[in-house]
């Protein structure tokens, strides 16, 4: 066994599963939802909504921009490692359910990019325009992608970042996002700009991260403004085998209803503390997060308030006996932080008495999971289960069960999986299949079909069972690709449809 297939595909973490794109048998073409095929959660609901449970970020910071354009654009060979977070209360400072998608990008030592122009053909007619360029240097890296859409109305995205390395011990990453959209009856505005500063202590590692950051965001209802602070310290503890994470982190939410001027803040003050200690085969991970925040209202003189204090906790184990097997055993308690906005938003005015009634709205719920996962992965073959059972106050429990293949031989790759979802109230799954043929001439043909079950909440949304996508796509050399999907294929055949979603999409790209 060669060194480079020694490294595992896939990495399983107390609160993530990284994926390394650069250790498959890959030709590099392949894109960013192609790779995320072989995760068990990761389901399809539509062209439009590909990952809706996941908020993304590039290098852990948010992403503003046009989600499917930079799935379906970003490629295996531009890509570092993807950090899939589903369990992000501790290290990434997500609550409840919320989970994260990173990408960690590979920079060149050069100028790259490509500049993509996009038709989308169906009931209604959209036209799209993306840019995007890496550049690395031995001081300074650069990505930027610039992304346009019209159709009926305007959709316009902004991102930039820099890492500037000014030594070996100090590297300063900055960050501005923009987004605007003007869309029937609603016209908003985004803005975030963060600022990232590590320092390294020694050579065993010690690193000082320190980041700041401001986000505007404006619409016809609302406008926020949110600085934001993290102080984290990673270092080693008494020996190599013993990690820490600790931080700080917080953020200070002010809003104002424009229509009637009520404001009212939200402020979220976070203290964080994770210890890992590994052994050749062994890795166990605990971590807690404790969570100080407070409502405020502020309404005709009127000041009401409402604070609490909860806490994201985990405990983990995994078992990697060779570079191929990986066991996970974890225990996450999380909670869920509810819509604010639907209380604040009443137009009547909460005087005290109302206030006092109306904070049970502001109900937060107690998350546990369990959670058991299984990963086998080597270069042309990776197979992952996942099984876990959560418990929600006041709610309903439930379990979930999931388990995704990926498969490559000459010519052609096969992913699958299916998920299963169970409830006292309902029972249901999905099962996917994502075959992609690699023919002569630079040709690839590939597709995307998911079946769901009765009661899935997907299939009543839409009304049909099926969703299918229909790729075709031609290299031109090594700088020029033509692509056409037809994506929300089967709602052409179901008469049951709610939506007849059903386009072409035609793409043509170059790469510099």
């Amino acid at each position: 066994m060669s060194a480079e297939d020694s490294l595992p595909i896939i990495e399983i973490k107390a609160d993530r599963t990284i994926i390394y794109p650069q250790r498959m048998e890959l030709t590099g073409e392949e894109t960013l939802m192609d790779i995320l095929q072989m995760m068990p959660e990761m389901m399809i609901g539509g062209y439009e909504d590909v990952i809706a449970s996941y908020n993304l970020r590039i290098n852990n910071v948010p992403m503003n921009g046009d989600i499917r354009l930079i799935l379906s654009q970003m490629k295996a060979k531009d890509i570092a490692k993807i950090q899939v977070c589903d369990n992000t209360g501790v290290a990434k400072g997500t609550i409840g359910i919320a989970k994260v998608l990173d990408i960690n990008m590979k920079m060149p030592d050069t100028l790259k990019g490509f500049v993509e122009g996009q038709g989308d053909f169906g009931k209604d007619i959209a036209g799209l325009g993306t840019v995007n360029a890496l550049y690395g240097s031995k001081s300074t890296d650069l990505y930027a992608n610039v992304s346009y859409r019209h159709q009926e109305w305007n959709e316009e995205f902004l991102t930039l970042h820099m890492t500037n390395r000014f030594d070996d011990k100090n590297k300063l990453l900055t960050y501005f996002t923009q987004q605007y959209l003007d869309q029937p009856l609603n016209m908003s505005r985004r803005v975030m700009g963060r600022a990232r500063f590590f320092h390294t202590f020694n050579e065993q590692g010690t690193e000082l991260l320190i980041t700041g950051g401001y986000q505007y965001n404006s619409n016809p209802l609302l406008s926020n403004k949110l600085p934001l602070y993290v102080a984290e310290l990673n270092t080693p503890l008494f020996s190599e085998r013993l990690s820490m994470m600790l931080g700080v982190e917080g953020d200070f939410l002010m809003t104002e209803q424009k229509v009637t001027g009520r404001n009212w803040d939200v402020f979220n003050h976070d203290v964080y503390l994770q210890f890992t200690y590994s052994l050749p085969k062994w890795k166990l991970t605990v971590g807690n997060r404790v969570m100080f925040y407070r409502y405020k209202l502020r309404d005709f003189g009127i000041t009401q308030k409402h604070s609490d204090t909860r806490y994201n906790t985990n405990a983990c184990v995994v078992f990697v006996p060779d570079s191929r097997n990986q066991v996970q055993l974890g225990y996450f308690r999380k909670y869920y932080n509810p819509t604010y906005l639907v209380l604040f938003m009443e137009t009547n005015t909460p005087f005290s008495e109302e206030w006092a009634r109306a904070k049970g709205v502001l109900d937060e719920w107690d998350i546990h999971q369990v959670k058991l996962a299984y990963a086998y992965s080597r270069q042309k073959l990776t197979v992952q289960t996942e099984a876990s059972y959560y418990d929600i106050e006041d709610g309903e429990n439930f379990t979930e069960l999931d388990v995704s293949a990926y498969w490559k031989t000459k010519g052609l790759t096969l992913t699958g999986g299916s998920n299963l979802y169970i409830a006292k109230s309902a029972t249901f799954a999905s099962f996917r299949f994502v075959p992609k043929a690699y023919l002569p001439y630079d040709w690839q043909i590939g597709m995307q079909v998911i079946y769901y079950t009765r009661n899935s909440p997907t299939r009543e949304m839409f009304g049909t069972p099926v969703y299918g996508c229909l790729s075709v796509n031609k290299q031109f050399g090594k700088r020029w690709n033509l692509g056409v999907d037809w994506h929300d294929m089967f709602d052409a055949f179901c008469g049951d449809a709610e939506l007849n979603r059903h386009a072409a999409n035609i793409k043509l790209q170059y790469r510099f």
